[in-house]
């Protein structure tokens, strides 16, 4: 690890407004480049590299976490593969495709190309680490996490990017219609993954008919009213990954707001597929907008 790494990603939080930005990159730079299981790690990697002390690394986590850019495990089967510091992170690549057009704006030609040589480096860094899901897990095992909506949408969507497969959501609320999670929904179905999305009533119709329009067949859209839908929020990436979680707090754009577990092992994923296929059953479709 060098400075210039920290220094990338400084730039890249600055772009996204993440609070505290030098604070956020040392920690996120130090969690994905060699995640230490341990506080007492991070804290000597941040003083050799950026002279930082304790408080002001906590503060970087605090801000991570709330800005969804990491998420706490809160219990794991695989003990082995976590300690006392144990948070998940997004996948870099992920935040370089949201920031990189607004950075390259703001930045010489000689920084931009600068990130984009040391990005692989990153990459292999996350991947080495964190292995296919990102959660540090391969086909065993599953992990129970307190996670913001940001950090659920970045890592399926790291995960669409990878591979091809079908998408099933099931989320309450307009959230997922504002940006920037629309911008990553968008991105879902741009990657020819077809997507079934279980919402509850109180949604944006004009805007779900433009979205069903747009990009057809791949979109398909049922509802539950509310007291129907509840608090669950459940998300099936065919038959790769499933996060089947809760919400616990009122959501809000600095707070992480749900608990769930992520599930890796195929009978498990598939126990969750069949349940959101009766859910999906008891849903009622949402008919596109005839134009006027």
């Amino acid at each position: 690890m060098k400075l210039e790494n920290v220094q990338d990603f400084e730039m890249m939080f600055e772009r996204l407004k993440v609070n505290r930005p030098r604070e956020a990159a040392t920690y996120y730079t130090i969690l994905i480049m060699d995640s230490p299981k341990e506080f007492s790690e991070m804290l000597r990697y941040a003083s050799d590299l950026v002279n930082m002390t304790r408080r002001p690394l906590e503060t970087g986590r605090s801000s991570l976490l709330k800005f969804g850019l990491i998420a706490e495990v809160l219990f794991s089967e695989d003990n082995n593969e976590f300690g006392r510091e144990s948070f998940l992170p997004v996948h870099p690549e992920v935040i370089w495709l949201d920031v990189m057009d607004d950075l390259k704006k703001v930045v010489s030609s000689e920084t931009f190309e600068g990130i984009q040589r040391r990005l692989s480096g990153y990459i292999d860094a996350y991947d080495d680490n964190y292995k296919t899901y990102g959660l540090k897990l391969r086909r065993h095992g599953n992990v129970t996490l307190r996670y913001s909506g940001r950090w659920v949408l970045y890592n399926i969507l790291h995960n669409c990017m990878k591979q091809n497969d079908s998408l099933d959501i099931q989320i309450g609320g307009n959230r997922l219609f504002d940006d920037p999670y629309l911008g990553y929904f968008k991105r879902f179905l741009e990657l020819n993954n077809n997507v079934r999305l279980i919402v509850d009533e109180n949604i944006n119709e004009k805007l779900v008919s433009d979205l069903m329009k747009e990009f057809g067949d791949k979109l398909d859209i049922r509802c539950f009213n509310e007291a129907t839908a509840g608090t669950m929020r459940n998300y099936v990436f065919g038959k790769q990954l499933a996060i089947n979680g809760i919400k616990i707090l009122q959501e809000n754009h600095c707070e992480p707001s749900y608990v769930g577990t992520a599930y890796v092992e195929p009978h498990e994923i598939e126990m969750l597929s069949c349940k959101f296929d009766d859910l999906w059953d008891l849903a009622q479709p949402v008919r596109k907008k005839k134009a006027s």
